[in-house]
């Protein structure tokens, strides 16, 4: 199916009718309620690198499903793109992290962030650096986290990653992205 998306402007309405922000749990169960506990045990125990087919073909996927997705469409179609992954937490607060990958790519002189997994900041933006693109992603990422923690001293860090090899569950999946380059 994605042989017929022709633009990232197609790219983006194929994943509004084809992904659903969600998970699978070992159940084969698809969990779309990201604020559950249940989508977050289906996180941390259930949840596995899977192939862009599996991606499409259970129709659900979080950030860094959706994400290789894009790798996919985006490296397929010849664009010279890169993938971040943005972690925010509180300041001497364990466990108070909130991870999210994204994509951006260039096009016509602009670096451009597609945001299809984030449904608040969905869409095609256009900056004039990358730079620019990864600031405001981390910007609207310690905007989240601070609607749902509150006030604080919010950090963050970016790292440029590579694609991940399938099967990798959560924990692997995490220490690979730690290991890959840091955005400065």
């Amino acid at each position: 199916m994605l042989e017929d998306v022709k633009t990232p402007q197609e790219l983006m309405t194929f994943l509004d009718k084809h992904i659903e922000y969600g998970i699978i749990n070992s159940n084969g169960l698809k969990i779309t309620n990201s604020n559950s506990e249940e989508f977050a045990e289906a996180c941390n125990h259930d949840w596995k690198v899977r192939n862009v087919k599996e991606i499409i073909s259970s129709g659900v996927g979080h950030c860094y499903d959706q994400v290789e997705v894009e790798r996919y469409w985006f490296k397929n179609n010849k664009y010279k793109f890169k993938t971040f992954w943005v972690c925010v937490f509180l300041k001497d607060v364990e466990n108070s992290g909130f991870l999210h990958t994204y994509l951006v790519y260039k096009e016509a002189g602009n670096w451009c962030l597609f945001e299809h997994s984030d449904f608040s900041n969905r869409g095609i933006y256009y900056f004039s650096t990358l730079k620019e693109a990864v600031e405001w992603q981390t910007k609207k990422q310690k905007a989240y986290a601070r609607s749902v923690l509150g006030a604080g001293d919010f950090r963050s860090f970016v790292v440029e990653f590579t694609k991940p090899k399938e099967g990798l569950n959560m924990r692997e999946y995490i220490e690979f992205v730690k290991n890959c380059k840091n955005f400065e």
